[in-house]
């Protein structure tokens, strides 16, 4: 009994201080796949992908779900890209380097956060980069 109170403690440690997100990420590195994690409405996406191809990426992704680009702009450390769904749904979407090989994209779909378009739009990032 001890033993399983002891595991759910490190479980919800780890779910609550965010380092769940890293062992995602860590278990995903090395094999070049996007992982992510969903989390207050916000879906943050990890690409083995330079900054640069993912920014490009994320903007074709937009273009191929039909989505409207409001505005764009980045430098060196980051760039945010808004954008809206046919219904007038916000987009925000938040690209920044990790490594020289590796970029976070963090999306945010409507006000309160939607998973599935968040994945929908993540994929779609995925599928441009190969």
């Amino acid at each position: 009994m001890k033993i399983i109170a002891l595991c759910l403690v490190v479980v919800v440690s780890l779910c609550s201080s965010g380092c769940l997100w890293l062992a995602v990420g860590a278990a995903g590195a090395g094999v070049g796949v996007g992982t992510y994690a969903y989390v207050r409405g916000e879906l943050e996406a990890a690409y083995a992908s330079e900054y640069q191809e993912t920014w490009t990426a994320t903007l074709a992704a937009l273009e191929s779900l039909e989505m409207r680009k409001k505005s764009a702009s980045k430098d060196a450390f980051g760039g945010r890209i808004d954008a809206a769904r046919a219904d007038g749904t916000p987009i925000t979407m938040r690209v920044s380097p990790v490594t020289p090989n590796s970029t976070s994209v963090k999306i945010r779909v409507g006000f309160f956060g939607n998973r599935e378009m968040s994945e929908m739009i993540a994929e779609q990032i995925r599928q441009e980069l190969n």
